[in-house]
Formats: C-alpha cells, sequence, structure tokens
C-alpha cells in the first residue's frame, strides 16, 4: 500500500512535527521545519518508495516515536526513520535556544554519573515498548 498523498510537503511537515516532539519534546520552530521537509523530501527521494512508505506509515502510526526509534537504530530496521531522526537533531543544535540541550554549561562528575545512570534506565524503559511498536509496523 503506498501513502500516496496530494501534498506529500504536509506528510513532510506532519513527520517534522511528531519527531521534533518525540526528541525535545515541545514544538518545533518553524525554521526548522522548513528546514527539515526541505531535507526530508530529499532523503525520501534517495530511498526505495516501499521503505518511505514503511517510514511515514510508522511516523503517523506509533504514538512512542523515541521508543520506536531506538529499537529501529538498535537493529538495524527502518533505517529512513533513524536518518529523519539524526537530520532533526542536526538542525535543532543550529538554534541558540537549543544551546542548554548540547553543550554542558557547568561540569560537575556527579552529575554526569547521574545522567549517565539516567540515560541506561530511560533506555531500558524504552527498548521493550520500541520493539513492540516496531514489530506492529513491520507487520502493518
Amino acid at each position: 500500500m503506498e501513502l500516496s498523498s496530494p501534498d506529500p510537503c504536509s506528510l513532510c511537515e506532519t513527520e517534522g512535527r511528531k519527531v521534533y516532539t518525540a526528541i525535545f519534546g515541545r514544538e518545533i520552530p518553524p525554521i526548522v521545519l522548513d528546514r527539515f521537509v526541505v531535507a526530508s523530501k530529499q532523503l525520501n527521494a534517495l530511498t526505495a518508495q516501499p521503505e518511505v512508505d514503511r517510514c511515514t506509515r510508522a511516523i503517523l502510526a506509533c504514538p512512542d516515536l523515541e521508543a520506536l526509534e531506538l529499537a529501529a537504530r538498535t537493529t538495524r530496521r527502518l533505517p529512513l526513520l533513524s536518518r529523519k531522526f539524526r537530520l532533526m537533531v542536526y538542525l535543532a543544535e543550529t538554534l541558540p535556544e537549543n544551546q542548554p540541550i548540547f553543550i554542558n554549561q557547568r561540569s560537575s562528575f556527579l552529575r554526569g554519573a547521574l545522567s549517565v545512570a539516567w540515560a541506561a534506565l530511560h533506555t531500558a524503559w524504552k527498548m521493550p515498548a520500541g520493539l513492540w511498536w516496531l514489530r506492529r509496523v513491520a507487520r502493518g
């Protein structure tokens, strides 16, 4: 089943909104959305149509994209989804308001150790849900 749409731009915009929210937990800035749409179209053009359709279907259907992308990246399935997440991170790090997310302003061994521990627990929590969603998307 192909996801043909009269306006593929709106699909890219929807994908951009969902991916940004999954990563940063807030609404996407318009400049990042515009850049994502252009770059996402280029990614889609370089990818086989069944993979594009599978990725779009996954993004639109999955309520926990963070978990799905983690599982997809770990299992090397849905590579286009992982590329779109990387693309979004590259675009978002250009904004000054996102600088605190990407750059640690203060060094603290304890804070660093706690951050690593939190990341490990968060990953362990997300992985089972991501694997479940990945299986579900693969069947659909």
